[in-house]
């Protein structure tokens, strides 16, 4: 068998330029400091001790203009968004009464993501679908490069994307979202690739790929949401709740159709591209992968009832989880300044933005070792309580935690576990001979969550069925 071996390049330890040499120019010292940009004073926030800080102050420092500003880049209208920042609600079919709908909605989406029955639910529905979509008959299309001698030889990216995306919506929206639009996954991918263009508020000439795919998926979920429900069957409590509230305020399909085009970037936008990093990772390091594969056999043997919580069980899996998570998340969260804050020493502007960059904090060699811009899978496993510092937020914190952290863990430890079980997997040859080159990290385009690879970066696989225990 061909080693599992291909030389992985230094990670780019910057953020945002700025949070990254902005630090550096001012000694270090990580105290906040303000830039303006196109006439907007932005401060930029470094320290693990004033962010969580920040996540505590709910009264002068806000989300909702950043989360209006996206409802309306979404298609939304004006009067629509105007709805659902409306006073609070007297009536409707659920809890959080006493909030306006855009701040109800965010409870419903916690009820629906957090441990408990809706997530149970959800759980056992997007498990199911995942596991078929890994068995080897159903690796199938473009993710599949050829078929020779009972081993398949897979984009590891497109594998990633077309198994954990269509699982994923269809577990959410049911399966009618995808037989209306069967193309959805793809489009989703370039709207995901373009996103960035979105955030920047490019206009159409200047970003065509991304509106035209957000075009497309705007006309999926208004052809969706104008089916009576009993032709749409199937979709989360979330999705039914919200489409409730949001009709009881006198929404309709076109402003329905572009709010739910934006939860559906946040749930589905990082969670493939993790996995693609994870099974790199692993496939590139023939011991890990024989360790973590020790670790999840017997539990992917006992079949997927409980599987979530016996992956929990496996101290390796989770700790290469977390190493993966470090490595590759640029997550990052923005504050309005609603009147004057003090920070520390320094007094926050009424008007300005704050901006708290993540990706710098996971790369403090103070707290994370002298190796920091290199994937060392025995991090998280020697020391467990890294996963729990300040300096470690991949999801973020404070009300914009994401609501989606439970799922996309359960997800991730999945997709590996049931991979690594049902498979032998190895790097292809090259056409040249040479071993593949390392995926690289893109850290060009800004990122709202996990990196991508750089353009053209994959990681090809040959796959081959295991004799292993069948899975009850």
């Amino acid at each position: 068998m061909a080693s599992n071996s291909s030389k992985t390049a230094k990670l780019p330890s910057q953020g945002t330029q700025a949070d990254f040499y902005g630090r550096k120019y001012f000694g270090d010292v990580r105290k906040p400091f303000a830039l303006t940009v196109m006439g907007q004073r932005l401060y930029i926030v470094t320290s693990p001790r004033d962010i969580s800080a920040i996540y505590k102050n709910t009264t002068t420092l806000t989300f909702d203009e950043l989360v209006r500003d996206m409802m309306l880049s979404f298609g939304a209208s004006e009067e629509g968004v105007r709805r659902m920042w409306e006073s609070p609600r007297t009536g409707g079919t659920v809890g959080s009464l006493h909030k306006v709908l855009a701040h109800a909605g965010e409870d419903y989406y916690r009820q629906q993501f957090q441990p408990g029955h809706r997530l149970n639910d959800l759980w056992t529905d997007m498990q199911g679908r995942l596991s078929a979509s890994l068995q080897w008959d159903a690796i199938t299309g473009e993710s599949v490069l050829s078929v020779r001698h009972k081993i398949k030889t897979v984009s590891l990216m497109n594998l990633c994307q077309s198994t954990l995306l269509s699982s994923a919506k269809s577990a959410v929206f049911g399966d009618r979202l995808l037989q209306i639009a069967p193309d959805l996954v793809k489009t989703f991918v370039v709207f995901d690739d373009k996103s960035w263009k979105l955030t920047y508020k490019l206009p159409p000439f200047l970003a065509k790929d991304m509106h035209n795919a957000r075009q497309q998926i705007f006309a999926a979920f208004r052809s969706y949401f104008a089916l009576p429900p009993g032709e749409r069957t199937g979709a989360t409590w979330v999705v039914d709740t919200l489409e409730t509230e949001m009709r009881r305020i006198g929404l309709e399909e076109h402003d329905i159709a572009s709010l739910f085009g934006m939860p559906l970037w946040v749930i589905n936008g990082n969670v493939y591209k993790l996995c693609f990093w994870y099974i790199a990772y692993l496939i590139n390091d023939s011991e890990l992968l024989t360790a973590i594969r020790a670790e999840v056999d017997p539990a992917v043997s006992k079949g997927l009832q409980g599987l979530e919580a016996r992956l929990e069980d496996c101290p390796r899996l989770v700790a290469a989880y977390h190493e993966a998570l470090r490595c590759h998340t640029a997550s990052a969260s923005v504050r309005s300044v609603a009147a004057p804050t003090d920070l520390g020493d320094v007094v926050l502007d009424v008007g300005a933005k704050v901006l708290l960059p993540y990706r710098q904090l996971h790369f403090d060699a103070s707290i994370f070792g002298s190796n920091v811009d290199e994937f060392q899978a025995e991090r998280f496993f020697n020391n467990p309580e890294l996963s729990k510092s300040p300096n470690f937020r991949p999801f973020g914190g404070g009300t914009t935690f994401c609501a989606g952290y439970h799922v996309a863990r359960r997800e991730v430890f999945t997709f590996a576990a049931i991979m690594i079980h049902r498979y032998d997997i190895w790097l292809a040859p090259t056409k040249s001979g040479d071993a593949q080159q390392f995926p690289r990290c893109d850290v060009r385009k800004p990122s709202l969550g996990v990196l991508p690879p750089l353009a053209g970066d994959d990681m090809i696989l040959n796959l081959r069925e295991r004799c292993v225990n069948v899975e009850r």
